[in-house]
Formats: C-alpha cells, structure tokens, sequence
C-alpha cells in the first residue's frame, strides 16, 4: 500500500477503542499484520488489511498461511468433537 504509507499513524490511534490480548511479557513487537472488520461509509460490513514496515511479502506469507492452517485444524476438531444427537 505504497499510498498509504505516507498518511500511516500510530496503529493504537487508527484502532482507537479496540483491545487485544498483549504480547507475553518481555517480548518487542517487530511488525503486524491486522485485519479489521468495518462498516463502510454506506454502514455495510467490509474488511480492511494494512500491514507494518518490517515484513516482507515471504514473512507475510508465511504467516496468513500457518494461521490459516491452524484455525483450519481448531475447526475441524471442533466439528468433529460435535455430539450427532
């Protein structure tokens, strides 16, 4: 997002009012990667995705791509821990 890049803001200002859970004590935030659900300005539900200065695209990658892996197995146990009564 090489535009957005000269407006960019500190991110506890561009999530203001948003929590999350903090990093384990002793740990320094490198980079981020945030998707954030929003409403557009016609109030319909959209996604945002911005990144931080610090990850390159084999990082990003990387990343999006274990998660995605991992939420994948969270689901599937979970579907298949179901009682089918």
């Amino acid at each position: 997002m090489p535009d957005d890049e000269e407006k960019a803001i500190e991110i506890g200002e561009a999530l203001a009012g948003m929590r999350l859970v903090p990093l384990p004590t002793g740990w320094t935030a490198l980079a981020a990667v945030v998707l954030v659900k929003c409403l557009d300005e016609e109030g319909r539900a959209s996604w945002a995705f911005r990144t931080t200065d610090g990850l390159n695209d084999e990082e990003l990658l990387g990343a999006l791509v274990v998660r995605t892996d991992l939420l994948r197995r969270e689901l599937l146990d979970a579907y298949e821990g179901e009682d089918d009564d």
